[in-house]
C-alpha cells in the first residue's frame, strides 16, 4: 500500500454553505492524511473480523426498512455522523437476530441502538438524550424502558461496542480512491467521444471531480444498509465495492486499478458480485428520488460529509385510533427466568430463554 499523503487531494466544498464548509473537514481530517494511517487501517481490518455474524433468524425483517428510516431521521435531525448511523444498524440487526421483540417495542430498541452508537462514533460533544429521541415516537416510552433495553443491549454485546462499519472504511478512503491518472483518462475519454458529454459532466479540475464522486460514494455507502444480504460481508469489502460502483457509474475509464488493489487489498474479481447489486439499487433509488422531488423539495445536510443531499421530508398521515397502552415493563437481566405466570395485558415481560435465546412476551390468558 502506498504511503498516504495529501498530494493536493482535497475536497472543494460549496463556499456558499458555511455548514458544509465546516462539517466537510471531517473527510479532510481523515486518518489517511496522517503518518500512522497504515496502522489504523490494519487495526480496523483486524477489528472487523470480530464482528458478530448474522444468522438471519429474525422473523421481523419486514419492520427493518421502517426502523432504518427512523434511525436516518434521528441522524439528520441531531446532525449525527454517518458512522453512528451504520453502527446503530449493526447493533439492531444482531439484537433482532437473537431476540423476538414485540412489535410496539421495536422503535424502542432502534432508538436505544442509535443512542449507544452516537456515544461511540459521534465526534461532537452533543449526543441526544432519550427524552429528545422519544419525541419521534410521541413520548411513547418511559425512561425506565430505555434504560432497561440499554442494559439488555450492552450485556448482549458484552460491552464490545467498538466495531468498524462500511462508513468507517469509506471515510478512510474517500480522499484516496481517485488518482490524477483517472482524471486525465476521464478527460481524454470525453475528448475522444464528445457525445458522452450529455451523459457525463466535464470537471474543470481534479479536486472538483473528486468532490463530486466522493458525494456519490457517501450516498452509495448508505445504500448498503438497505441490502440485508450484505450484513455478513466485511465492511472493508463493501467499501471497496462502493468505490468500484461509483467509478463505473461516473464513467471513469478503469473501474479498478492496481492502485486500488494496493489501497484496499481487494481485487476486482472480489468486489464484482457486490458492485452489480449496488449499481442496480442506485438506479432504482435515483428514479425514486426524482419522483419524490417532484412532490416535495427539501434539502437535508449530511453533517459528517459536508455534502448536501436531496431527501424528501417523511410523509406522515395522522390517524386517530384507540390503542392499548403498555406502561409497565419488567426485564430479567441477571438470569433466565422460568415459565412466567399469566399477567395482565398492561404488563410486558422480557426474559431470556436459555434454549432459544429469544425475547418472550406474555400472551392473553386462554379461557
Amino acid at each position: 500500500m502506498a504511503r498516504p499523503a495529501v498530494e493536493g487531494r482535497i475536497l472543494m466544498l460549496n463556499e456558499k454553505n458555511e455548514h458544509d464548509r465546516d462539517k466537510g473537514q471531517r473527510l479532510l481530517k481523515s486518518h489517511w492524511l496522517s503518518d500512522y494511517a497504515l496502522d489504523i487501517y490494519k487495526t480496523m481490518k483486524e477489528s472487523e473480523l470480530r464482528r458478530r455474524p448474522l444468522n438471519f433468524w429474525s422473523t421481523q425483517l419486514d419492520h427493518r426498512p421502517k426502523l432504518i428510516q427512523l434511525c436516518q431521521l434521528v441522524t439528520r435531525t441531531y446532525k449525527l455522523s454517518r458512522c453512528a448511523l451504520h453502527l446503530s444498524i449493526y447493533y439492531l440487526d444482531r439484537f433482532m437476530d437473537s431476540y423476538t421483540i414485540r412489535a410496539d417495542k421495536l422503535q424502542l430498541a432502534a432508538l436505544t441502538c442509535m443512542k449507544l452508537a452516537s456515544q461511540i462514533e459521534n465526534m461532537d460533544a452533543f449526543v441526544p438524550r432519550y427524552s429528545q429521541m422519544n419525541r419521534f415516537t410521541k413520548d411513547c416510552y418511559t425512561p425506565f424502558e430505555y434504560k432497561a433495553v440499554e442494559r439488555k443491549v450492552l450485556t448482549f454485546f458484552k460491552f464490545e461496542l467498538i466495531r468498524p462499519t462500511t462508513a468507517s472504511f469509506v471515510e478512510m478512503l474517500a480522499c484516496r480512491f481517485l488518482a490524477q491518472d483517472d482524471y486525465a483518462a476521464y478527460n481524454k475519454k470525453l475528448d475522444d467521444s464528445p457525445e458522452l458529454e450529455d451523459t457525463y459532466p466535464r470537471f474543470n479540475s481534479f479536486e472538483k471531480m473528486l468532490a463530486a464522486l466522493a458525494q456519490l460514494l457517501l450516498r452509495m455507502t448508505d445504500y448498503t444498509l438497505n441490502v440485508h444480504r450484505f450484513s455478513n460481508a466485511p465492511p472493508s469489502l463493501l467499501a471497496a465495492a462502493c468505490i468500484a460502483a461509483v467509478r463505473q457509474v461516473s464513467g471513469v475509464p478503469k473501474v479498478w486499478t492496481p492502485y486500488l488493489t494496493e489501497l484496499t487489498s481487494y481485487t476486482q474479481h472480489m468486489v464484482e458480485p457486490y458492485v452489480d447489486i449496488i449499481i442496480l439499487y442506485h438506479y432504482y433509488q435515483t428514479a425514486a428520488d426524482v419522483d419524490v422531488q417532484k412532490q416535495s423539495e427539501n434539502t437535508w445536510h449530511s453533517p459528517d460529509s459536508g455534502f448536501e443531499e436531496q431527501l424528501s421530508a417523511p410523509q406522515v398521515e395522522v390517524v386517530s385510533v384507540e390503542v392499548e397502552t403498555f406502561n409497565i415493563i419488567t426485564v430479567q437481566l441477571q438470569k433466565p427466568c422460568k415459565q412466567p405466570p399469566a399477567l395482565k395485558r398492561s404488563h410486558l415481560i422480557i426474559c431470556e430463554d436459555p434454549e432459544s435465546k429469544r425475547l418472550k412476551t406474555d400472551n392473553d390468558p386462554q379461557t
